[in-house]
């Protein structure tokens, strides 16, 4: 489930970050942004997310943003089990989801979690040109506490034509399983219930980038990516099976992953105003790699088109791939007659978690945007999101995505 929930580690360092001018500051003291959004995969997982942000003026130099998340998730998760098992599994938040031999529920477990988050931005402009974004967030959930800073400078030269950006931001998590705060030991047998205590992990994320004014209908962006993370990285709930040389589950073991991972990112970004007309193209091309051995690619298309200045309509197309991390397995064999202790066979590391896996993903949708009253704006969102996997149980993921979200400057 992590990877649908907001990462706030980074948060300060958005693209395309714009400063506001003495102006702008007088005249637009305040700002609201309310959200709410629900996601809903095929007989899967249900997420409702309420998002509520201010931002205010505290001096002629200074704005704060704050903002809140609340979360509740609910549905199934793949444990990482394979479908012909005849065995129970524990929910992957403390709920109990109980098998059916030879059926794909055997391999599925049902959860239930909430999470709060809370964001604080605190902006500063030095100069006309220099100004540094300070951040603090956390974020509690029934297995997970997370804990973040991060600060972000942007360097604009006289004629604002060109902006260096440079973010620094630094994570603490706390990762344990619901009911008692414990982290299985990786590559124990299930039923031999063998546990740690908390698992903690520690990150650190560096972006530098530079935004460049093209012409006056043309902005391009360039941004470099480093993560740095180091613990337990470890999924406390994810399983593999032992199977035999039919496919049929004799055995479940705890996933282990390696304590230390970096990640490189590569990320364009293209906005273009189309003439004539007052439509707005936005193009992004993301490139990713991890020594997991993961390597993905991403392409992001979005075209505004513009209504009498109050409205907007905005389709978008996302296309997204990846390879597998070098230690995904579906399963690991071992022949039944075989007397070495299964723990003596298993590799370092070994994964089954689907989120490892090969995957193909291509979402598709729209944002409609209107304008409400003098300082008011409305938007709603739906997106079709349909994810393929290579070699997982569960080789198909089907979510829509609806968002309804109002601003006000007053």
């Amino acid at each position: 489930m992590k990877s649908i929930r907001s990462k706030l580690g980074l948060a300060t360092c958005s693209l395309l970050t714009q400063g506001a001018s003495a102006a702008e500051v007088i005249d637009n003291a305040w700002e609201t942004d309310a959200s709410m959004m629900y996601y809903t995969e095929q007989d899967r997982v249900d997420v409702t997310t309420l998002i509520g942000e201010a931002k205010g003026i505290v001096s002629e130099d200074d704005s704060a943003t704050l903002k809140v998340v609340f979360d509740t998730m609910s549905g199934a998760t793949p444990t990482g089990a394979v479908k012909k098992s005849n065995l129970t599994f524990t929910g992957a938040s403390g709920g109990t989801g109980i098998s059916t031999p030879s059926s794909s529920s055997a391999a599925l477990s049902h959860f239930d979690d909430t999470r709060v988050a809370l964001s604080l931005d605190w902006k500063h402009e030095y100069n006309r040109t220099f100004d540094v974004t300070y951040n603090g967030a956390f974020s509690v959930e029934n297995d997970y506490r997370s804990f973040s800073a991060a600060a972000t400078a942007n360097k604009e030269t006289s004629d604002r034509s060109l902006k260096f950006t440079l973010g620094i931001a630094g994570t603490y998590d706390q990762v344990f399983r619901v009911g008692g705060n414990t982290t299985p030991v990786p590559l124990s047998r299930v039923t031999d219930g063998l546990f740690f205590g908390e698992g903690e992990k520690a990150s650190t994320d560096v972006i530098a980038g530079i935004t460049r004014v093209i012409n006056r209908r043309t902005v391009a962006q360039l941004n470099m990516g480093l993560g740095i993370s180091n613990g337990y990285l470890t999924d406390p709930y994810k399983i593999f099976s032992i199977i035999d040389t039919n496919g049929i589950e004799h055995d479940q073991y705890y996933e282990a992953r390696p304590g230390s991972r970096i990640r490189y990112t590569l990320t364009g970004d293209l906005n273009h105003q189309l003439y004539p007309g007052n439509s707005t193209m936005h193009l992004q091309y993301r490139y990713y790699t991890d020594d997991w051995k993961i390597n993905s690619h991403t392409l992001d298309y979005s075209h505004r088109f513009t209504f009498n200045g109050a409205a907007y309509l905005e389709p978008r197309l996302r296309l997204y791939t990846q390879n597998h991390a070098y230690f995904y397995y579906n399963s690991f064999y071992k022949d039944p007659a075989n007397p070495t202790p299964t723990e003596q066979l298993l590799p370092e590391y070994i994964s089954a978690d689907y989120r490892l896996d090969d995957m193909n993903s291509i979402t598709a949708g729209f944002t409609w945007g209107a304008q409400v009253g003098s300082g008011g704006r409305f938007r709603a969102r739906l997106n079709y999101i349909q994810q393929t996997f290579e070699n997982t149980e569960f080789d198909t993921n089907k979510a829509w995505v609806v968002q309804f979200s109002y601003y006000n400057r007053f």
